[in-house]
C-alpha cells in the first residue's frame, strides 16, 4: 500500500488549515494550487495515457498516484492529494439508460436522450448503485483505492440535477417543458436530485470517514464543518435567472441541506445567477473556471464577501504573465483561492479553451514561480 498522505500529514494539515480560513472569511493569504494530477483525461498527451485507464482500477490508481509524486515532489503549494474514480460526466445518467461513449484517448461521454416526450418520464426508476450503468465500476474502483493507498478518495463527478435532467431529456426539450409543462420539469429536477442524494451517500460509505475533510471540489479540499459535497451546474451559464430560480435553486438547495453544506462548480460566465447563488441554501463556495471572465470576479468578489468562499481558476492560459498580472490586479484576498489546471494539449485562448502543446512541467513550473511571485506583491 502507497503510504503517501500519512508521510506528508503535517504538510498536508498546513494547507488545509489555510483553506478553512478562506472559508471563514479569515484569510490573509491566497492558497493557490498547481493543478497537474488532473484525473480526466481531456487535453492530456496520449502518448502518457494508460489504454487500460477505464478497464483497469490498477492502472487508473497507479496513473493518478503517480502524478501526485511528482506534484509533491516539485510543488510546494496548498493542494492536498486525492484518487479520484473516473468515469466521465456521465455515470448517473448511464445509470438511468443514457448510451456511454468512449472516445480513444478522451473521457468517456453520453450519448442521446432516454426521455423522448412526458410519458417517458412515468418509465423513470431509481438506479441500482450495484446494476446499474457505470456506478458498479465507481463503487469497485473505490474500494480498490481504497486498499490500495492510505489517500482520501472523492465521489465521482457530481453534475447537479440540470446536468442529468438536461442528459435525460435533451436540451430543446427539457428548456420547452420548462414553459409549457413546468409541473413536468419539477418532477424530472426532484427525481434527478433525489437519485443523486442517493448516490452519493452510497460512494461515501465505500469510502469511508475522511476526518476533517468533507470533499475535493475540482480537487481543492473542503474542509467538512462547511459541507461535504459538491456539485457541477455548468449549464447555469445559459439558463435565465428567473427559469434558474424556479427549476435548478430548490434542488440545489435540497442536495447542499442533505449534506451539511457544499459548494457549485461553473465554468464560464453566469454573472446573471450570482443572486440566486446567494439565495441557495447551504451553499458554502463557488469554483469557477472564469476563462478569463476578470469582470465576473470582481462581482462575484464583491457579493460574496463573508458569504461564500471563490475558487477562482481556469485551464492554464497560453499567455501566463498577462493573464496572472491582469488577474492579480483585480483580485481581493479574502475569501479566495486559486487554481490553474494544466493539460499539456489544453489552454486558455482568447477567451476560450483551445488545443494547443506545450511541456505540462515547464508549464508547471513557469506557473508555480508567476503566481508566488504575484503573491509577494499582493502582500
Amino acid at each position: 500500500m502507497h503510504s503517501i498522505y500519512e508521510k506528508n500529514k503535517d504538510k498536508f494539515e498546513n494547507s488545509f488549515n489555510k483553506i478553512k480560513e478562506v472559508y471563514l472569511h479569515k484569510n490573509n493569504e491566497i492558497p493557490f494550487f498547481i493543478t497537474d494530477t488532473n484525473y480526466w483525461l481531456s487535453g492530456e498527451n496520449a502518448e502518457t495515457i494508460p489504454k487500460d485507464y477505464f478497464t483497469s482500477y490498477e492502472s487508473m490508481t497507479k496513473y493518478q498516484i503517480n502524478n501526485i509524486l511528482y506534484h509533491l515532489k516539485n510543488y510546494d503549494d496548498a493542494y492536498i492529494p486525492l484518487l479520484f474514480p473516473w468515469y466521465g460526466t456521465g455515470v448517473i445518467p448511464s445509470a438511468l439508460g443514457c448510451d456511454i461513449i468512449f472516445r480513444e484517448n478522451d473521457d468517456p461521454a453520453v450519448q442521446g436522450t432516454v426521455i423522448k416526450d412526458l410519458h417517458d418520464i412515468k418509465k423513470l426508476q431509481f438506479p441500482n448503485p450495484y446494476k446499474d450503468g457505470l456506478m458498479p465500476n465507481v463503487l469497485e474502483c473505490i474500494d480498490y483505492m481504497k486498499a490500495h493507498s492510505d489517500l482520501p478518495i472523492s465521489f465521482t463527478d457530481p453534475q447537479g440535477p440540470l446536468n442529468i435532467a438536461i442528459c435525460l431529456c435533451g436540451v430543446e426539450n427539457l428548456f420547452m417543458w420548462m414553459y409549457d409543462y413546468p409541473n413536468k420539469v419539477h418532477e424530472i429536477m426532484e427525481f434527478a436530485a433525489e437519485v443523486f442524494i442517493e448516490w452519493i451517500k452510497v460512494q461515501k460509505r465505500h469510502i469511508g470517514d475522511l476526518g476533517q475533510i468533507g470533499g475535493f471540489p475540482h480537487g481543492m479540499c473542503l474542509p467538512k464543518t462547511f459541507g461535504e459535497v459538491w456539485l457541477c451546474d455548468d449549464d447555469c451559464t445559459i439558463l435565465s435567472p428567473d427559469l434558474y430560480k424556479e427549476f435548478v435553486v430548490p434542488y440545489n438547495s435540497k442536495i447542499f441541506k442533505a449534506f451539511n453544506g457544499g459548494t457549485l462548480h461553473f465554468c464560464g460566465s453566469a454573472k446573471h445567477q450570482i443572486e440566486n447563488f446567494l439565495q441557495t441554501d447551504g451553499l458554502v463556495g463557488i469554483n469557477n473556471f472564469c476563462m478569463g471572465d476578470f469582470e465576473q470576479i470582481v462581482k462575484m468578489q464583491e457579493a460574496f464577501e463573508d458569504q461564500l468562499a471563490l475558487m477562482v481558476c481556469d485551464f492554464t492560459p497560453l499567455h501566463i504573465e498577462s493573464y496572472y498580472k491582469k488577474l492579480f490586479s483585480i483580485l481581493k484576498v479574502k475569501g479566495t483561492m486559486l487554481g490553474t489546471f494544466i493539460a499539456p494539449e489544453f489552454a486558455l485562448i482568447d477567451g476560450k479553451y483551445d488545443k494547443t502543446y506545450r511541456d505540462k512541467h515547464i508549464t508547471g513550473d513557469y506557473c508555480f514561480k508567476m503566481i508566488q511571485q504575484e503573491l509577494k506583491n499582493l502582500r
